[in-house]
Parts: C-alpha cells; structure tokens; sequence
C-alpha cells in the first residue's frame, strides 16, 4: 500500500530557552547570547541561512534577558535597553539607527539576518557606517551531538520514543542543517505510518528520501 504524504509536514518549532540544545559545535555561541555584559560591542549582528536556528538564538537571548523582540511585522519601538530584532535585514533601517544610537552607552541590541550586512541593501545611508561597526558572528554548523539531540526533541513532541540507535543514524547521515532535522522527524513520522521506529526503518526512509522530490523541494523553516 502506498503511503500518503501530509501537505502540511512542519509543526511550530518551541523557541523556549529550556529547548535550546548545547554541544560543543554551539557552546560558544550560547556562552555569548547568555552573558550580553561581556560584550565588548553592544551591537551584534547573528547571521546563518533560514532553518540554521538563529531565530531560537535570538528567543534564548531575549527569554534570558528580557530583551523586547522586534520583527518587521511588529517593528513597535519600546522603552528598551535590550532587543533582539529578527530579520533585520527586511527591518526599517531608520529604526534601526535609532536602536544602534540608543544602545551604544547603555544597552544591548542584537540583530538576527539570514544575510550578512555586506549584502543588505542600505536605504538610509546614516546607518551604513552603524551597521559596518557592528561584530558579526554566524550561525556554528551543528555536529552530530547536537542534531542527534535536536531530533530527540523533535520527536518528543510528537510523542515519539525513538532508540538512541536510530537517533544515531539519522544524525550520521542527514544534511549539517537544523531545518533538514525537521524534514527528517516529519517525514519518518509519515513514513512509518504506525510501524515502530527501528534502524531498519530509518535506513529505508533515507534511502527512499533520495528520490523523493517532495522531501527535497518543502521549504527550510
């Protein structure tokens, strides 16, 4: 019997600072985004392609800090000495040159962009020379410890129990990429369609996988 697909295969990833997943590939990055005091610069620019969990960086730093979150959907300035901006890179520059000045004596602002700053376009020219200032620090590729604890997490919340074992060979075998990880935990989920998640089954998704254009095509979260 054939398998039938979901159309809908990605599930709201929990951004909560409890979920954000440590190893030795990201310690370094946490260690940062947990200590803003120790900045030598205010401002800081994070960046990574979408789905490498620069997003659930930026929650980590605004949960641990009480930082306000601004998107270029809700840009709302706020009484704020730390903030996190996600997808600064579509954000209005002209705020964005008021939180560079208002947090350069005090405060903490942190920009999230699936682009470096040397590839934004600059619509306020002001700002140009702000931006160039600022550290910039990009997403670390995750190692097998962390996709291996990621997907665990992923699985969790589907209420899945997979062996180590299986964890291990999905996280040896999948793409360097946290968003893949989501592709894998949605994928094997339908794939199994009931039966219990072995090694056995795992290696017959992957193999399968490489010829699915539907698995290879959804978009990164």
């Amino acid at each position: 019997m054939a398998h039938q697909y979901p159309l809908d295969l990605s599930l709201p990833v929990p951004y909560a600072a409890a979920n954000f997943v440590v190893t030795d590939a990201n310690r370094g990055l946490y260690d940062l985004l947990t200590t803003p005091e120790d900045w030598l610069n205010p401002h800081l620019v994070l960046t990574g392609p979408a789905g490498s969990g620069k997003t659930h960086a930026g929650h980590l730093f605004a949960e641990t800090h009480g930082a306000a979150w601004l998107t270029p959907d809700m840009p709302q300035e706020r009484d704020a000495s730390l903030i996190a901006v996600d997808e600064a890179e579509r954000f209005d520059q002209e705020t964005l040159f008021h939180l560079y000045n208002r947090t350069i004596a005090e405060g903490r602002l942190l920009l999230l962009s699936r682009l470096h700053p040397a590839q934004w376009t600059i619509t306020v020219p002001d700002f140009e020379s702000r931006l160039k200032a600022m550290r910039v620090v990009d997403m670390p590729e995750p190692d097998d410890e962390l996709l291996k604890n990621v997907l665990k997490k992923l699985f969790e919340a589907r209420v899945i129990t997979p062996s180590d074992d299986v964890l291990e060979y999905l996280s040896r075998r999948m793409e360097r990429s946290l968003a893949h990880a989501q592709k894998i935990v949605t994928g094997l989920e339908a794939y199994a369609n009931g039966r219990a998640f072995t090694r056995s089954l795992a290696r017959q998704f992957i193999e399968t996988s490489e010829n699915m254009s539907w698995f290879s095509d959804w978009d990164e979260i």
